[in-house]
């Protein structure tokens, strides 16, 4: 029996619960050092924490995909994992920019979000890779206002557009690189051992409007497999409803001309029950 979106969600979100616990043990070894060794153990080690459970959610990942049609020859593989040098660069930023329980706070939605991407970016690139095949967004019946907005405004995503998306700069990682990776290493083991792994490929281009997501959003990309449709949850319709009224006050009140950011406006404005 197939996972199912709502069931998927419960499980990444899981993993991201176990790696918060990891980040905070993390953090409270690291406040008995000085703050120039604090600030570093942090920013070097937070990729290395994440790896794992970014490998384990591109692999679960995967594991749908394929869960979705088990009699096609197509066989799914586990996205890239997150950029070392991204999360690095998120650390830095988190710490420049907060202190105390707000620093953690801002490192547990970046955490939050890689691991969720790593599930996405395995969607996108399967869908990308198999002909016929697309994507939905699936949110969660407490979204906020923006992420409705793109559950809505498009039902599903063509393989066409994710190729665009996944395809990058970097060199890809092997199998091994992969496991090495996920076992919190920095450099190969094996044959290859002492050299330095691969990072992975960045993505490029522009990312559709449906292909963006915010720290702690719980949407998931749903893969819909050639021939097959996407039935969205019974709360999109009201959502639906929700959309055409905020767009209508956004084209005749205030806000101007209806773009995405006007139509946010207008729909956060609304009194629906």
């Amino acid at each position: 029996m197939a996972t199912s979106p709502t069931e998927r969600k419960q499980i990444l979100a899981r993993l991201v619960q176990v790696a918060g616990g990891d980040l905070d043990s993390l953090w409270r070894r690291a406040e008995s050092l000085d703050s120039n060794s604090f600030r570093s153990l942090l920013i070097e080690a937070f990729p290395r924490l994440i790896d794992p459970y970014a490998a384990a959610a591109a692999d679960l990942s995967a594991t749908w995909y394929d869960e979705a049609d088990p009699a096609a020859r197509y066989v799914a593989q586990p996205g890239p994992l997150p950029i070392s040098e991204q999360l690095r660069s998120s650390a830095s930023w988190a710490l420049n920019v907060g202190s105390g329980t707000d620093a953690l706070t801002l490192l547990s939605g970046t955490l939050q979000r890689a691991i969720f991407g790593a599930a996405r970016d395995t969607t996108d690139l399967n869908v990308a890779s198999e002909p016929g095949a697309r994507w939905a967004r699936h949110a969660s019946a407490n979204a906020c206002e923006f992420c409705k907005m793109l559950a809505t405004r498009s039902a599903v995503y063509s393989s066409e557009q994710a190729a665009t998306q996944v395809v990058g700069r970097g060199k890809e990682m092997s199998e091994a690189d992969r496991r090495d990776r996920a076992a919190g290493r920095t450099r190969r083991s094996g044959a290859a051992k002492g050299q330095f792994l691969a990072g992975g490929t960045k993505t490029r281009g522009n990312q559709s409007l449906g292909d963006k997501y915010h720290d702690h959003c719980h949407c998931i990309a749903v893969e819909v497999r050639p021939g097959r449709s996407y039935e969205p949850p019974s709360y999109v319709e009201k959502w639906e409803k929700e959309y055409q009224d905020a767009r209508d006050a956004a084209a005749k009140g205030e806000y101007g001309a209806v773009s995405a950011k006007n139509l946010l406006a207008a729909w956060r404005q609304l009194d629906h029950p």
